[in-house]
């Protein structure tokens, strides 16, 4: 973890102003964008550089039908496209289904409707998409249980064949099993009066190769709502809860200040490594469920957050270095700190290169950390020409000595090269690119350098580790040969 904002920044809870039920957050090209459950009319999106300060965004689909309300957003992001999960049903939860749809852009519109996630499954909600580093998408939802005991509402998982289709190799994560996931007791539901419990709203974060799935436990409008965790060494399962005495033992009412936080969503701070629960509370005159962040750390069982606080916090901390490259500038943390060589520039709006040069550099001048984390975010041209690659350079002297590791399409695979007084000295394949690799669509390039291990991920998916003597230490930056590219999101983190 690093250190909280140096500049002394600090925020408070609520950090939003209106009601945001059921938020997730989505982080795409080093900015953040927000989803949650609309008090009526269509689903709302916001939008941040800080994961504090947000802007409402307007909406990423419209409103339902009369006497309808849709639930729990999630957007996932892969390879061009942006996939919208939610479910559309009655306004208590009557016949509430989960539905898929697809846009090309984070912000929507979401208006190619892919239909039924579970057309099979009378009750679906609270979808949660989640990628294994290995690039295999899974889908946790939340559906009714009416047989065994408690009866309930529990939570599941499935395999992604797309980001469309269900395996249908549903496994149970977690059906109710603790006296606080009391959701009513005597409640009327499917004509039949039940003691019902509930879990839902499951998010999902591996930690030290294991799989935590984080849920909200007991009635969304009462004091008992909290978030807790189960545990499994795979994403389909089996999961064993962390148990808790009486109560949920990650986030949980606090008397006088704040009422039943929950139904979450797990989101990177600015510098790519600082982790924060991000949820909804009830304020303590019960208008509405609002936005709240603290942070998440790890203890040495379970994971664990000082939360929910409504103090003044430190903000989330920020890289050594990063550029959003956003229109005018304004969301810019140290942009003007580039060398540009060749044909490069760096707008109000945009980092890019037109293409044609052999090798054209941008470097970051930032001084190297020992052990870092670095992020870029590219996108080619429509026109890609033969034998083009693009990605990272490490190690840069000047343009006759340094070091890349390359996106190569042609070649199917993502690659490395060591270029010494203008001519290759090394190189080597770091690993392979999907098969429907899309230039033209953004993609993330994290290099990851520590005392033991270089490693790259590409679009979250671990590519690979590059030699123990890859040169790492010396500016870092992006490059392109042949290809017109545009940079965004770029992050340099030190790393203790």
């Amino acid at each position: 973890m690093t250190d909280a904002d140096p500049s002394g920044r600090t925020f408070s809870n609520p950090i939003h102003d209106r009601p945001f039920a059921d938020p997730f957050v989505l982080k795409h090209n080093g900015r953040y964008y927000a989803y949650g459950t609309p008090a009526g009319g269509g689903l709302p999106v916001l939008r941040s550089s800080d994961l504090v300060t947000w802007q409402d965004a307007g909406e990423i689909l419209g409103p339902p039908e009369p006497g309808l309300a849709h639930w729990a957003p999630e957007v996932a992001y892969d390879n061009g496209r942006f996939f919208l999960y939610y479910s559309t049903g009655g306004q208590e939860g009557e016949d509430h289904r989960l539905r898929v749809a697809a846009g090309t852009s984070p912000t929507g519109p979401f208006d190619e409707d892919l239909g039924l996630l579970d057309p099979d499954d009378p009750f679906t909600i609270d979808a949660h998409p989640f990628c294994d580093d290995d690039g295999q998408w899974y889908l946790f939802y939340s559906r009714d249980f009416l047989e065994g005991e408690p009866v309930g509402t529990g939570i599941v998982v499935d395999r992604l064949v797309d980001m469309t289709s269900l395996a249908g190799e549903q496994a149970t994560v977690m059906r109710p099993h603790a006296d606080w996931h009391i959701y009513e007791r005597q409640r009327q539901w499917y004509g039949k009066v039940w003691d019902w419990y509930t879990v839902e709203g499951p998010f999902v974060r591996k930690h030290d190769g294991r799989y935590w799935c984080f849920y909200s436990g007991g009635a969304w409008k009462a004091e008992n709502y909290g978030i807790s965790s189960a545990v499994a060494d795979h994403p389909l399962g089996p999961y064993e809860p962390v148990q808790a005495d009486d109560t949920a033992d990650v986030l949980r009412t606090l008397p006088g200040k704040v009422i039943g936080p929950g139904h979450g969503s797990v989101a990177l701070a600015p510098d790519n490594v600082t982790e924060y629960l991000v949820y909804h509370a009830w304020d303590l005159e019960h208008t509405g469920r609002f936005l709240h962040i603290d942070p998440l750390a790890w203890g040495r069982k379970r994971p664990v957050s000082p939360g929910p606080s409504t103090e003044p916090q430190p903000c989330p901390p920020e890289p050594l270095f990063r550029d959003l490259v956003e229109p005018g500038g304004s969301d810019a943390h140290d942009a003007g700190a580039w060398l540009l060589h060749g044909s490069w520039s760096r707008t109000s709006d945009r980092l890019g290169h037109p293409g044609g040069d052999p090798c054209a550099i941008a470097v970051v001048d930032v001084p190297t950390p020992p052990s870092f984390l670095f992020e870029v975010n590219l996108a080619t041209a429509s026109a890609v020409p033969r034998g083009s690659r693009w990605g990272l350079v490490t190690a840069y002297h000047d343009d006759g000595n340094h070091t890349t590791v390359s996106i190569e399409p042609e070649a199917g695979a993502l690659t490395w090269e060591t270029v010494r007084d203008g001519e290759r000295a090394e190189s080597g394949r770091v690993g392979p690119l999907r098969p429907d690799f899309a230039p033209v669509a953004y993609h993330q390039l994290l290099l990851q350098h520590g005392p033991d291990a270089t490693t790259v991920a590409l679009d979250g998916v671990l590519i690979g580790s590059l030699p123990a003597a890859f040169p790492t230490q010396g500016p870092l930056g992006v490059f392109t040969s042949g290809a017109g590219l545009t940079a965004t999101g770029v992050a340099l983190t030190g790393l203790a």
